[in-house]
């Protein structure tokens, strides 16, 4: 059975660390999440990194699928679909220990998994929601409902389990369960993420950017002022220490990073021609006004 598929899809090796497994996932979801690229095969793609990091970034999961492969680590996944074929598995066990698998044992229900879809801005501050999916109850497929309370600061790919909300035990074994995996739309007003650090562009006119201003900038925490310092460069980056999304393990919020863009206009005035003229000649800058903006 083929137990490097996943590595294969995050771009790595077994031997890979928690750590790198993560920041590949991060820069692959964001590289084919549906909402970003739209480009053909790249929503598969997206669910293949999906699947990939829900193993891989489980270290009891990545356990079992480095030593028995995709059937060992996704049995209790796959969309709601369960542990599947349980007498597959007691071949598998009776070929691994020489029997000994009881069919009539008690076993713990099937785990069923339910794709919660957030706003950019639900994911950064958490929310309550009430979900509703079918599970098997009574032998009868069943429509349950339960509410889901999101912490702050939650992230695509991550999941919350839900103790005993699967379907029913075997032969008297405990309820299955039920994981949320959480699935983040962009952001509407420009904001970029990367764990709990925020990104977002900040358009600036020449002058500003010459001279030095005072402008105000968007956070995810509401409106700030950013003073621009005289003779700031294109590009150029600004921290706001504690502007960032809250983390999701408690420690305070990551950072808000400001790149400012700084516009040139397409069209001048005739005053404003012969102001950068004036400033041209005072500078003792050459201007050829045949290709320049003159």
């Amino acid at each position: 059975m083929n137990n490097t598929e996943f590595y294969e899809r995050l771009g790595l090796d077994k031997n890979a660390s928690q750590d790198e497994i993560k920041k590949a996932y991060r820069k692959l979801s964001k590289k084919y999440h549906p909402d970003l690229n739209h480009e053909p095969g790249a929503e598969q793609k997206y669910k293949d990194v999906q699947e990939a990091f829900e193993t891989l970034g489980d270290e009891q999961k990545r356990a079992q699928y480095d030593q028995f492969g995709s059937a060992g680590a996704n049995g209790g996944f796959g969309g709601g679909q369960g542990f599947g074929d349980f007498s597959d598995l007691g071949d598998i066990f009776s070929q691994m220990f020489g029997g000994g698998f009881d069919p009539n044992a008690p076993r713990k229900g099937r785990d069923l998994q339910y794709r919660m879809r957030l706003s950019f801005e639900e994911a950064i501050f958490g929310t309550e929601k009430t979900i509703k999916y079918n599970r098997q109850e009574n032998g009868r497929g069943q429509q349950h409902e339960v509410k889901v309370k999101v912490p702050a600061g939650v992230e695509t790919g991550q999941q919350m389990r839900l103790s005993g909300q699967g379907e029913a035990g075997v032969n008297g074994g405990p309820q299955g369960d039920l994981y949320v995996v959480f699935s983040v739309a962009a952001s509407k007003e420009g904001f970029e993420r990367d764990g709990a650090d925020i990104y977002v562009k900040q358009d600036i006119n020449f002058v500003s950017a010459s001279l030095g201003d005072e402008v105000d900038v968007k956070t995810v925490h509401g409106d700030v002022k950013l003073k621009i310092p005289a003779g700031t460069q294109n590009g150029r980056r600004f921290r706001l220490a504690g502007k960032g999304a809250p983390r999701l393990h408690g420690n305070g919020h990551g950072d808000e990073f400001v790149i400012v863009n700084v516009e040139v206009p397409t069209k001048l005035n005739k005053d404003q021609k012969q102001a950068l003229e004036d400033f041209a000649k005072a500078s003792k800058i050459t201007v050829n006004k045949k290709k320049g903006l003159f």
